[in-house]
């Protein structure tokens, strides 16, 4: 009986220890660090591209309208690579631990995203070099 319990339990966080994030840094400085989870990546049967952005502030962040503290903020997000702009549509915020404090309940409908352009030189299209260079090795979402 022992022994099919840590048998399950064990298949049960495979998954997750399998799905460690791989974190590809775009860019550094002093008060902030942006980078792209490698494994986030997948492609939408529309061509759009599913990456997870993340933040990673020096000094602790105050989010006003939720009324917390934190000093990660991972942004779901997908990219039109072809037309180079992106959407964000979600996020979660953890502490320097890398502890959840809080993640938007559901993600941001489709019909409600609003795409941001990328311009040459920008941080957005440092950002959108690592997805789109990583989406074209990416796998397909599979269908629910």
């Amino acid at each position: 009986m022992k022994t099919g319990l840590c048998l399950f339990l064990a298949a049960l966080t495979a998954p997750a220890l399998a799905a460690q994030a791989d974190w590809v840094v775009y860019q550094r400085g002093s008060a902030l660090e942006l980078a792209v989870d490698r494994q986030s990546i997948w492609l939408e049967k529309d061509g759009l591209v599913h990456f997870v952005n993340q933040e990673r502030f020096s000094e602790r962040q105050y989010e006003k309208g939720y009324r917390f503290a934190f000093d990660i903020r991972r942004t779901d997000g997908y990219a039109d690579c072809s037309k180079n702009q992106f959407a964000l549509v979600g996020s979660s915020y953890y502490t320097r631990n890398n502890q959840h404090i809080f993640s938007s309940m559901f993600p941001l409908q489709r019909y409600a995203w609003t795409w941001q352009p990328v311009y040459d030189g920008s941080v957005a299209d440092a950002m959108l070099q690592v997805v789109c260079a990583a989406a074209k090795t990416a796998p397909r979402k599979k269908p629910e």
